[in-house]
Order: structure tokens, then sequence, then C-alpha cells
């Protein structure tokens, strides 16, 4: 039994990537080989920092890593330019809308689909040329298929932009959009939650959808709130702690026209932003420190970017409320920990995150944020937050693992 395990890109260090490593555990419990396919290279020491050497440590046990041209794969294999023979018994695409690769061999007996949510058929829809860029890892000369180059301009990065603009850009997105409804079509369909399921269902028509929460590590943030149980109450601070991957959808702006509001009207001693950047927001970063400095909240809001587990967790020790800035969130991965780690949750009113924190501590405004978070500051006394309930086991790896097992009990090549 032979598995393939698909993911764009391991590199951003998100929750995506934190549910493909415990799905690669969830393999080796049950004594299936994996390989993984990939779009770029996997950044190991970056990975470590963000998770811990102990989970990463499971990509050593892949057979072997494919870095693919997706582009170029399913282009061939559309025209029947490519070896339909396909090694594997099991394919589990676990961010399918990052990486929408398909073969026909795929059914709902042999593959599995994570989609987090169908963006990328809005991508599609739109010939989002950024996305080309930042989830598929493509660049100006890579885009340009070996069939039809001109190779005086492979070095000419205006010229190769032009070709993306013009002619070749309908193509590359026909190329995606082959592979992206076959790929939802042809497969067992996951995703993260209610307002997820709900998203798929009306992009694709598709009723099938399997709703499991991505895995969370409750138990290190848990033990991370008893430590301050057990310790003096006053050692949490009046932080407001934000946890998030710094990129345009995010929506970090949020946070600082929040961080604003807070100050002026002397709520909370300061705002975290704790995230991993990557190069391709390198500009989005430069403008949110700029807008931060232009709003005079230099001595109010602090970046720590790209920290490590272990900073994560004292931070977390230090703050007394977390909130979540983007609307519309499909998840929300580092709510549950927050969560997990005894602090209060403030986040918008739509999204996946109305399904599991509690609608007093909801908003719809940033102003009306703000009263939540005084009144918090103000009323809730600090070990108040610490009493987790029990209900928030449904968010952790061994359920995540126990329910992954059981739709591959389902599979026909299981």
């Amino acid at each position: 039994m032979k598995a393939n395990l698909i993911h764009g890109d391991f590199n951003p260090c998100g929750g995506a990537e934190r549910l493909s490593l415990i799905t690669m555990k969830s393999l080796l419990e049950v004594g299936i080989d994996f390989d993984l396919t990939t779009l770029k290279s996997p950044d190991i020491q970056k990975l470590e920092n963000s998770f811990g050497k102990n989970l990463v440590s499971v990509m050593k046990c892949a057979k072997r890593v494919n870095v693919i041209n997706i582009l170029e794969e399913l282009r061939q294999q559309q025209q029947g330019e490519q070896d339909n023979y396909y090694t594997y018994d099991i394919t589990i695409n676990t961010n399918g809308d990052a990486a929408p690769y398909y073969h026909p061999s795929f059914s709902k007996n042999n593959a599995i689909t994570y989609c987090h949510y169908p963006s990328t058929k809005y991508h599609i829809e739109f010939e989002n040329t950024e996305y080309l860029r930042t989830d598929l890892g493509m660049t100006e000369n890579t885009l340009i298929f070996s069939d039809n180059r001109n190779y005086e301009d492979i070095n000419n990065s205006k010229n190769c932009q032009a070709k993306l603009q013009s002619s070749r850009k309908r193509e590359y997105f026909e190329i995606l959009k082959y592979g992206y409804c076959n790929l939802m079509k042809n497969s067992i369909v996951i995703t993260n939650s209610e307002f997820s399921r709900r998203a798929i269902v009306n992009a694709f028509g598709l009723e099938d959808i399997r709703i499991l929460s991505p895995p969370i590590d409750i138990e290190t943030f848990r033990n991370s709130a008893l430590i301050i149980n057990d310790g003096d109450d006053s050692e949490r601070g009046d932080i407001i702690l934000v946890i998030s991957r710094i990129a345009p959808h995010k929506k970090i702006e949020n946070a600082i026209k929040l961080a604003k509001i807070l100050k002026d009207n002397s709520i909370g001693s300061e705002m975290k932003i704790v995230g991993n950047l990557y190069s391709y927001f390198s500009d989005y970063y430069s403008g949110l420190k700029q807008m931060i400095k232009e709003l005079g909240l230099t001595d109010y809001v602090t970046f720590e970017i790209n920290a490590s587990l272990d900073q994560l967790l004292s931070i977390i020790q230090d703050s007394r409320v977390y909130f979540h800035p983007m609307v519309g969130e499909h998840f929300g991965m580092s709510v549950i920990e927050a969560i997990a780690a005894g602090l209060i949750a403030v986040v918008p009113d739509e999204g996946g995150v109305t399904e599991f924190v509690s609608q007093e501590y909801q908003y719809n405004t940033l102003q009306h944020a703000a009263e939540i978070i005084m009144h918090v500051l103000n009323n809730v006394h600090k070990t108040e937050q610490i009493k987790i309930g029990k209900d928030i086991d449904k968010f952790s790896n061994s359920h995540y693992i126990a329910a992954f097992r059981t739709i591959l009990n389902e599979l026909a090549a299981f």
C-alpha cells in the first residue's frame, strides 16, 4: 500500500501545513508508505522553528519528494502527452486549493481532497495572476511552456510578463480549471467547517462534503495555560494578541485600526502581532509598519515575525485577549490555540469561527470589538480565562487522526 500526499507549499508554515504533517503521521500509524509531492522544496529549518522538530520529523519518512511544475504536468496530461501510469493506491491532497493536481485515475475510491475553502474557483474565474505567483510558486520563466518558447525572451522579465498577461494567461487558467474541477468531482472532499462546506456546495453543487476540523495541538497550548494557573495570577498582562500569517487576505490592517481605537481609549497595554512572513508579502508587511508609524502606534503595536513555537507560547502566557482580524475566516486554527491556552478570543461574527466562539465575544465592527475587549480586561478575572471546557478536545490531533482513519477505511484501495 502506497500513498501520494500532495501539498503545494509547506513554507508558509500555516494551519494547512500543520494539517498536512499530522496527516502524514496518520498514514504512518496505519502502516502506509507515502511519497510527498509539492511545488517547492520544503524549508525544514523554518518548519521546525514553527512546529517543532518532533512533528516535522515525519517528513523524513517520505520515501520520495517530488517537486513538480503543476501547470506543465496538467497541460501534458490534458493533451495526452503524459504517460497515464500512476503507481499510487491512495492520493491525499491536503490543500486542494493551493495545488489542484488531478490525475485521470482519481475517484472517490482512491483520492481524498482536503479543501479549506474553494478560493481557487474564483482565482480561476477572475484570472488572478497573483495566485499563480504566491500559491503555485510560479515565476515568469517557469510559466513559459516548453513546446512554444521564444528563448530570447526567457531572461527578459518584462517580455515574459507581457506573455503572461496576453495570449498565455487564458491558457494557464483553462488548464487549472481542468485540474481543479476534476479533482473536486473525483475525490472524497473534506473541509474544516460548516461555513466552508456551504461555500463548496455553492461553488460546485457537490453535496457529499465531509467536515473534519483541522488538528490542533491542544495539549501543548492547554499546558501553557496551566503553567499560568499554577503561578501568580498577575503574570498575565493586559496584552491583546493577534496570531496570523502576514498576508493581505488575513487583513492584519484591521488589527492595527483596532489598536488605534484601543490606544485612544486607554484600553490594554499593547498589541502583539505574531505571524510567519513569506517573502512574497514583504511589501505588505512594510505597508503595515508604515501604517503603524502614521497612526502613532509604534509604542503600542509590535510584530513578532517567524516566532518559534516556544516564543509563541511565552507570548501567549503574557497575554489576556486574542483578537482575530479576518472577517469570513474559513476556520481559524490560531483561535482554537488561543482558547486552549486560556485566552478569551474576540472574533468577527462571520465565518467558521462563529461555530465555536461564544456570541458574546463576536464583533460586527472594530468599535464593537474594542468594547468587548474593554469589558474583558475590566470585568473578567484573569483566572476565569483558564477554565477550558473539555469540548475543545474535539479539535485535538488524536481526534483528527481517528476521524481521518475512518475515511481511509472507506476507500476501496484500503
